[in-house]
């Protein structure tokens, strides 16, 4: 079988789940990892039989190769080993956050739909067989209408700096609040219209607990807490009209219940046997859209990686918890951006109108 060659950028914890993965993937390779120490690429690579080790970035985005490059260095480095890999014309998943902001998100994109090639954020819960089993229940109306998701997430990571230090991109929203504000606008299959949101801040200024209350269309609501200094059961439910659905972890989930209006179990779904740890669907996926030209994943769309991004940035301008990096927005930016977007809901709902208006004459 023709293998698929994988490099890696980063020789931290989540490139070594990343290798661990693709070792058990079939027709996937870690071919490369690079690290700015030679030592530790070279250690990384021992580890995991890995056939190349580099001791810089540019080294590895020049072997020609690689497939298929990942991102797992710090937050605040995503938007520029991004870029490097688009100008050297290597496909690339980013670690989340895909970047720390929408403008610095937005200079990526650009960069890679103009030189055509695929870029996409690893999201993994976005590529989870588990959730799109979820989708699936709630399509065939199993708990009737959404009405109300809540969704928990929390880890003592209070000694990891890449949380805690705002010049790491050090952010609670960032690294894990963003898994059930995305899985909520997942399941609600829309964008908030509004939302209400408060944070925590540690002594270092970085946020490390936060709520989210978020307001959709036809009156559904979803509420989010998110914390960097505790662990949590970090379990999601989605209420119905009829029911509701219980997941066990929205980080990972590994079990979805489905209860009627008397609690009664009604249906359970777990991973399906091939199943390895989750991660590994984000570059099945990628492989797929990199082998037909696509510029993104259908799973995890560009617009999709903007829209939190944009959440993300109203609140941490709300909490200000701005990054000392490039590209961080200021509260003109937001009115901005709202202002837009206000426009843009209006020119859709009288089209709307105009159209119901218009159907409404042809009957």
């Amino acid at each position: 079988m023709i293998t698929f060659k994988i490099g890696i950028l980063g020789a931290g914890h989540i490139s070594e789940k990343i290798a661990e993965t693709i070792e058990k993937l079939e027709g996937f390779e870690v071919l490369a990892v690079a690290a700015r120490d030679a030592e530790r690429a070279a250690a990384f690579a021992e580890k995991f039989g890995i056939q190349k080790s580099y001791g810089s970035y540019d080294e590895l985005l020049a072997d020609p190769d690689i497939e298929l490059v990942y991102v797992g260095t710090i937050n605040t480095t995503h938007a520029e080993l991004a870029k490097k890999c688009i100008e050297a014309g290597k496909p690339a998943l980013v670690e989340k956050p895909f970047t720390c902001n929408v403008k610095t998100a937005e200079e990526v994109i650009t960069l890679a739909r103009q030189k055509g090639v695929f870029i996409g954020e690893a999201m993994w819960t976005k590529y989870h067989p588990m959730m799109y089993t979820v989708l699936d229940v709630i399509a065939k109306k199993l708990i009737g209408e959404v009405r109300y998701i809540e969704a928990h997430i929390g880890y003592n990571l209070i000694k990891r700096e890449r949380v805690v230090k705002p010049e790491l991109g050090g952010s609670a929203l960032l690294d894990i609040g963003i898994y059930p504000i995305d899985a909520v606008m997942m399941f609600m299959n829309a964008t908030p219209l509004s939302l209400n949101s408060n944070c925590m801040k540690l002594e270092t200024g970085a946020d490390a607990i936060g709520t989210v209350l978020m307001n959709f269309s036809g009156g559904r609501v979803a509420s989010v807490y998110f914390t960097s200094v505790a662990d949590m059961n970090n379990t999601c439910i989605i209420y119905g009209t009829k029911g509701r659905i219980e997941i066990d972890n929205i980080n990972c989930p590994e079990k979805a219940e489905v209860f009627d209006n008397n609690n009664n179990r009604i249906a359970q779904m777990n991973p399906n046997d091939r199943y390895i740890n989750g991660y590994e669907y984000q570059f099945i996926e990628a492989r797929n859209a990199i082998i037909i030209g696509k510029p993104e994943t259908p799973q995890h769309t560009h617009g999709e990686i903007m829209s939190f991004l944009n959440l993300a940035d109203m609140m941490r301008v709300s909490w200000n918890t701005i990054l000392p990096i490039e590209g961080e927005p200021t509260p003109e930016d937001i009115k901005e951006r709202n202002e837009r977007i206000a426009e843009i809901l209006r020119q859709r709902h009288e089209a709307e109108l105009a159209k119901k208006a218009a159907e409404a004459d042809a009957e």
